[in-house]
């Protein structure tokens, strides 16, 4: 029986040489190829393994508890979390690995594994980390095992999921890629600011496979006007299957080396990005068609030349390791063509509205401030589908006194019945209006009202008047982070609300209608002639009022062509309804009452031309007696002034 042990000890020997001896003859640039070296290794453990049941089932030293459990070789380009642990294991021993623990097998990791050989004594130190240096592993790692105190095994709960192999799950068969087929990807035009995938493809798996790397290229179609820097244009790449993300790349950690040769647009180039999204892990089994996209984020705002510059995507290559740990690529070239957008910004329309209050006289007290006065509204319209907030608005406020503060005290903006903002006016009326918050959604139309608070009279003449302008929206930003310089209709022209004349005692004017009329001649070579008739309602502030029913007290002129004529070319009555009787003067206007001036002003046959008649003014008095000494000024004048007629 020892002769037969020592024997089978003796060929077991043999077989561990064997190794060794194989490693020191066959150089890195042997014909030999990993393939074949790998099938050698393997007939060689067999007879190992065989050799070791027939001594009775004699093993190789205990691994630790620590000690991770490598299935495969590892070499030069393989990926995993194999690759891991046995690079968080050598730089723990002290050997470097200047890009840590990246589940890529590199240049780095071979030197590493190389140095961590020559201090083992294994050889070849060659940076191959295949049997006899996982043997040596092993053995390293139950020394360290035994060195540590029974009581710390027993009570050892150290989670080691991060040294765990994701490859647990690949089953055992052999495996590959079938096919490669592009589909449509979710976006051809990525908006500034957008993130979307732009290249996608479905992949057949055939058998067990773990899809570990994949190259992409991108590059820009034409760079003759636009960037070519991915700067320019993105903040990241990212990789989706199935609609999760699973690997995104830094527009900084992307590699613009010159990859010669690599196809994309159809065409060779030498000035592409290569894109490596490694480490994946992705696990599939036979039957699975997974779709991948390859997606971009686009920054938020792009040069008006780049947002020209349409870029090419390519897929170069796909890794991936099947069941029996055979590596291999498939190099289906997947194309596609992508630009960009402007992003969508919002547009206004900022106008007067029609419910803005008309031209009118407003009660005022002599000494104290009034009430908030409504006298202009005006519409904030979205029109380009993008919500938007308005925090400044500029406005003016204008009065009879060229010191706007002797007049008006506050004005107030409201939203919705809400109030969103106040603000005192300068002496020369300029009224900036901050951090108001309004809020537009796409495709709204908001009003906003402007109140105002005046003071009394005591510190303005009886009928001064006064009117509100807006000027401008001075600090906006849409959902697309695009501020008021971006906006269009930001800054409209200048529009003013009515004019209020501001009176504690007198009356006030409002027109309430305004018609014109053309009668035909009865014979011919007479001319036509135009009758023009005007509705005004009257109010008395303060005090009564009185007012004969004389067409002489509403001034007005007959324009033709423009020109105002002589009295004598036309005719004109005025009739006064709802009033008093007055003792002396015809009508009296009592405080609080409504009352009608209708005026009419027909023309003479001699006028001849383009006609139209103008208000002027309207007069009364304070006492009850024929002499009306004040007056009351209709304004503006265009308000006040009907439309042409053509005499012939």
């Amino acid at each position: 029986m020892t002769t037969i042990a020592n024997t089978f000890a003796s060929k077991l020997a043999v077989a561990f040489v064997a190794i060794a001896m194989m490693f020191s003859l066959v150089a890195p640039a042997q014909a030999q190829t990993a393939e074949e070296l790998q099938a050698q290794i393997d007939t060689l453990m067999a007879t190992i393994t065989a050799l070791q049941a027939q001594l009775g089932g004699t093993t190789a030293p205990a691994v630790s508890a620590d000690a991770y459990v490598f299935t495969r070789s590892l070499s030069d380009g393989s990926e995993g979390a194999d690759v891991t642990a046995l690079q968080t294991y050598l730089i723990g021993a002290g050997f470097s690995i200047p890009a840590g623990a990246t589940g890529y097998y590199g240049s780095q990791t071979t030197a590493a594994v190389a140095a961590w050989q020559a201090a083992n004594g294994v050889a070849p130190a060659v940076g191959f980390f295949g049997p006899i240096s996982q043997a040596k592993y092993n053995m390293l790692m139950a020394a360290m095992d035994d060195s540590m105190d029974d009581s710390d095994d027993s009570d050892d709960s150290t989670d080691d999921s991060d040294d765990s192999d994701d490859n647990s799950s690949l089953g055992n068969n052999e495996g590959s890629i079938e096919d490669v087929d592009e589909v449509s990807a979710d976006e051809s035009v990525l908006d500034e600011g957008q993130e979307g995938g732009v290249l996608a493809f479905t992949v057949e798996i055939d058998g067990d496979v773990e899809i570990n790397r994949m190259d992409v290229f991108a590059e820009v179609v034409d760079s003759t006007t636009a960037s070519d820097d991915a700067d320019d244009y993105f903040t990241e790449a990212s990789l989706w299957v199935d609609g999760d993300k699973v690997a995104t790349i830094d527009v900084d950690d992307f590699d613009n080396d010159d990859y010669t040769g690599n196809v994309t647009n159809g065409a060779t180039t030498d000035d592409e990005y290569r894109l490596r999204f490694s480490g994946l892990d992705l696990v599939f089994s036979d039957g699975d068609e997974p779709e991948f996209q390859v997606a971009f984020e686009v920054l938020g705002s792009l040069d008006s030349l780049d947002l020209a510059g349409d870029w090419t995507v390519a897929l170069e290559s796909i890794r991936y390791i099947d069941g029996e740990g055979f590596t291999d690529s498939d190099t289906t070239v997947v194309e596609e063509t992508f630009g960009f957008d402007a992003e969508e910004t919002a547009e206004l329309d900022i106008t007067k509205s029609s419910d803005s209050p008309d031209a009118t006289t407003v009660e005022v007290d002599t000494d104290d401030e009034s009430e908030e006065i409504e006298i202009f509204i005006f519409e904030i319209e979205e029109e380009n589908g993008v919500d938007l907030t308005i925090e400044d608005i500029d406005m003016t406020a204008s009065t009879t006194n060229i010191d706007v503060t002797t007049t008006i005290d506050e004005v107030l903006l409201y939203v919705d019945g809400e109030e969103v903002g106040s603000e005192s006016p300068n002496s020369v009326g300029v009224l900036s209006f901050e951090n108001l918050g309004i809020e537009v959604d796409a495709d709204d139309t908001i009003d906003v009202t402007a109140k105002v608070v005046f003071k009394g009279t005591d510190d303005f003449a009886e009928g001064d008047s006064v009117f509100l302008t807006f000027n401008a929206v001075s600090d906006a930003e849409d959902a697309n982070g695009n501020d008021e310089g971006d906006i269009s209709g930001s800054n409209p022209t200048d529009f003013s609300s009515d004019t209020f004349s501001l009176r504690s005692e007198g009356i006030g004017l409002v027109l309430s209608s305004m018609d014109e009329d053309e009668t035909e001649a009865a014979f011919s070579g007479d001319t036509d002639t135009g009758t023009f008739t005007f509705e005004i309602d009257v109010t008395a502030f303060g005090e009564d009022f009185y007012m004969d029913e004389d067409s002489a007290n509403v001034d007005f002129d007959l324009l033709v062509d423009g020109v105002a004529v002589a009295a004598a070319s036309s005719t004109a009555t005025l009739d006064i309804s709802g009033a008093d009787d007055g003792a002396v003067a015809d009508f009296k206007i009592s405080k609080g009452d409504d009352v009608t001036l209708t005026l009419t002003v027909e023309t003479d046959s001699t006028v001849s031309g383009s006609a139209k008649v103008r208000v002027n003014s309207v007069a009364y008095s304070a006492a009850d007696d024929a002499t009306e000494e004040l007056t009351e000024a209709a304004t503006p004048a265009n308000d006040w002034t009907t439309d042409s007629l053509i005499l012939n």
